[in-house]
């Protein structure tokens, strides 16, 4: 006797309403041609309306920028923000949550054109897991910034433009909150209310990092060239963690002409991490040198980071002609405490059984803009602007070791002054589209050492950054753009601070001789926009030839590491990206990217390249009972390569998640999995030239499962307005995140 389940039940209840359905069509079209007939009688004729459905188009390429319209995307009213990144161009999502525009990690994030401190550093994922989709209006995905933006910094910006004012009033909102089976927890809210002419938006989220997350086994073997000695070095550890992140955003219209915006911003965390290794150390002979174990903690670690911006914003009557004043402060606030004890000693190396490592780093940042720009005519316009920025950094390290080894004190104070001024031109006409621009920066550094341990130092920058593009519109759906742009990074604090930081195995210092270094880049893109389909294919070459680059090498049995300003890179590139919907309710999205790296440094004689690359797939589909299924797979290939010395390992990741709406739209229930059938994950890392070669490779277990649950209520849709232009700095490479 067959028997018929649930699925079958509700299937055939389906199938049935939809023939009722079908039949109720069919006699309303056989009455309303009926009516027809009868009218025609009379010498009456009725037009029935046609309706015309086209998919409307989420990726715009102009010549500063391409824009993925999240605001009309249906699906990204049940995704984070981190998961509407994976359907962008351009830019990926791995299986660890890591970002990279066009596979690189040197880029920023930034909130309505302006940089958030809150959204960046190593939590820029979890910020981005606890602001929903729905509250942002488009995404801007800039790879090559132009003059008005800072030399200093990075190749990339990624710009999140929230929802722009309506003239409704009222409260809306969000809260949201999930759940994994690694016991990590996050809890977030999401608030925008407007009265009048002032709108304020307010946004909180909590994190608690349960250490099973980022539970690991570690292994480290290195072969050093000179000596045949091998270290190996091999254990566990995971970090536990509180996190706290926000901001307040509030603008007033004065009147049609004259904006007032203002915002403060916060992350704050705290870290519990814990080790267990062992270290070997073996002579060419496999005779043992030393032995020990080793426990290491942060009983004492916390981050503060806290900023806040002012924005005036003046129109004329000119359309298109800005006047913004702007002004922004961010400062950063770590303290780490860091503990390491052996036991189980064989030939020890050093004369102390533990140290505690204490140090104090202070980074604050005040920056002052002016920005203007003046359309003349229809096809010509002016941008052009001033910028300073005085920085303060001071660092205080102690060293104390419990033993007959003697303390170390180290202090440092590191301040800098740039001044930069810009302009750029802009053309656009007909089918054709262009932008020129130039920027200069000047920099004055200073440092000096409170402990006496070295002698004051400055010195003077001088930098002049060019940068161009020129688009052409093959047709209304194909674009052509070519564009050639320059930066600069300066280093930070955490490059610059020369304290002598030593263990048993290590030595590390920094170079407060360090200067800035110089980057160019040209890159052709081509895009295709269809009903159906997206394509973009990007090729690139980057090179540079002063790079500050950690520079590692063996002595007196430790492995060294500061930096120069010596390295010298080649990389040529090219990314695509594919989103096909071939049915309605079926989505498909596909990221590919290689390049190929050639990375040197003249001192020591060091050369590396490889070729590599990644290739991210998503596809969406919509299943019985209003059900979304989103399944992710992706990873990377190949000998990518980042530093003179290692090839980066290749690695795989998949992962899929079930998404239902209740209540209008109004309730949002997710479930996912991880690398469900998946215990454990390994990446290795492999050392192949310099003092010693070897790998080191980290296990994870990746499979969990998470579910998560979203609220909204309210009815309004605007967020809080923002000015045109607005402070960004992105230059500091090795510093404190601001």
């Amino acid at each position: 006797m067959h028997h018929i389940d649930n699925y079958e039940l509700n299937a055939l209840t389906m199938w049935n309403k939809s023939i009722l359905l079908l039949t109720a069509c069919i006699s309303a079209t056989a009455l309303s041609a009926q009516n027809t007939t009868k009218t025609d009688s009379t010498k009456t004729q009725k037009l029935e309306e046609v309706v015309v459905a086209q998919r409307r188009q989420l990726i715009k390429n102009d010549i500063d920028k391409l824009t993925y319209d999240v605001q009309h995307d249906k699906t990204a009213q049940t995704k984070t923000t981190l998961e509407i990144l994976k359907k962008i161009p351009l830019v990926t999502v791995d299986g660890q949550e890591n970002i990279r525009v066009q596979g690189s990690t040197s880029f920023k994030v930034y909130r309505n054109g302006h940089p958030d401190p809150s959204l960046s550093g190593q939590n820029l994922k979890d910020i981005l897991k606890a602001i929903p989709a729905s509250t942002i209006k488009r995404i801007e995905v800039i790879t090559d910034p132009g003059a008005k933006y800072d030399a200093e910094g990075t190749t990339a910006i990624l710009n999140i433009v929230m929802m722009s004012n309506t003239k409704l009033q009222g409260i809306s909102g969000n809260v949201n909150s999930d759940v994994d089976t690694h016991g990590s927890v996050r809890l977030g809210t999401y608030l925008t209310t407007k009265v009048g002419k002032l709108t304020t938006t307010v946004n909180y989220n909590l994190r608690n990092q349960s250490r099973k997350q980022t539970e690991n086994y570690r292994e480290e073997v290195y072969n050093y060239v000179k000596t045949g000695e091998q270290r190996r070095e091999y254990g566990t550890n995971s970090t536990a963690a509180i996190l706290h992140f926000g901001n307040i955003s509030a603008s007033y219209e004065i009147d049609s002409l004259n904006l007032l915006t203002a915002s403060t911003n916060f992350l704050g965390y705290k870290a519990d991490a814990n080790a267990q290794y062992t270290n070997e150390r073996w002579d060419k002979n496999s005779q043992l040198i030393y032995k020990f174990d080793n426990n290491m903690t942060t009983p004492g670690y916390s981050h503060l980071n806290i900023g806040g911006r002012l924005d005036y914003q003046h129109k004329t009557h000119l359309d298109g002609e800005i006047l913004t004043l702007s002004y922004m402060l961010a400062a950063t606030r770590p303290h780490t405490i860091f503990r390491e004890m052996y036991n189980n000693m064989v030939n020890f190396p050093v004369s102390y059984t533990s140290y505690d490592q204490n140090t104090r780093k202070r980074f604050t940042e005040h920056t002052f803009q002016i920005d203007y720009v003046r359309p003349f005519g229809k096809h010509h316009k002016l941008e052009s602007g001033t910028k300073y920025i005085l920085r303060y950094n001071n660092s205080t390290s102690l060293m104390d070791y419990q033993g007959t080894t003697p303390d170390m004190e180290s202090k440092f104070k590191h301040n800098a002054q740039v001044a930069a001024a810009y302009l750029s031109y802009i053309f656009t006409a007909g089918k054709w589209a262009a932008r020129a621009g130039l920027r200069y920066e000047f920099t004055r550094m200073k440092a000096s050492y409170p402990d006496g341990s070295n002698a004051d130092y400055h010195a003077n920058l001088n930098d002049w950054v060019p940068s161009a593009s020129l688009q052409y519109k093959i047709s209304d759906g194909q674009t052509l753009k070519f564009s050639y742009n320059t930066s600069i990074n300066r280093p930070g604090i955490g490059y610059l601070n020369p304290a002598i930081i030593s263990t048993p195995t290590a030595v590390s210092f920094g170079n407060a001789n360090l200067g800035s270094s110089r980057n160019q880049k040209l890159q052709l893109m081509y895009m295709l926009v269809a009903s159906k389909l997206t394509l973009q294919l990007s090729p690139y070459y980057s090179f540079t030839n002063n790079g500050i680059g950690r520079i590692l090498y063996e002595q007196n049995r430790k492995d060294v590491s500061t930096f120069q300003n010596i390295l010298k890179s080649k990389i040529f590139g090219i990314s695509s990206y594919t989103e096909w919907t071939p049915l309605t309710g079926t989505s498909f999205t596909l990221n590919v990217s290689m390049r190929y790296a050639r990375i040197t440094l003249p001192t020591p004689a060091i050369k590396n390249s490889g070729c590599g690359g990644g290739i991210y797939f998503n596809w969406e589909q919509k299943m019985p009972w209003e059900l979304t299924l989103t399944t992710s797979i992706g990873g990377e290939y190949g000998n990518r390569i980042y530093n003179p010395y290692a090839i980066e390992g290749r690695w795989f990741y998949y992962n899929f998640t079930l998404t239902r709406l209740f209540f209008k739209d109004k309730l949002t229930v997710s479930l996912s999995a991880n690398s469900p059938f998946s215990k454990d994950k390994a990446t290795t890392y492999n050392i192949v030239r310099g003092d010693y070669t070897g790998y080191e490779r980290s296990v994870m277990y990746p499979r969990y499962f998470n579910i998560g649950f979203s609220w909204s209520f309210g009815k309004l849709k605007a967020s809080v307005k923002k000015a045109v232009r607005s402070i960004k700095n992105d230059d500091l490479v090795g510093g404190e995140k601001k």
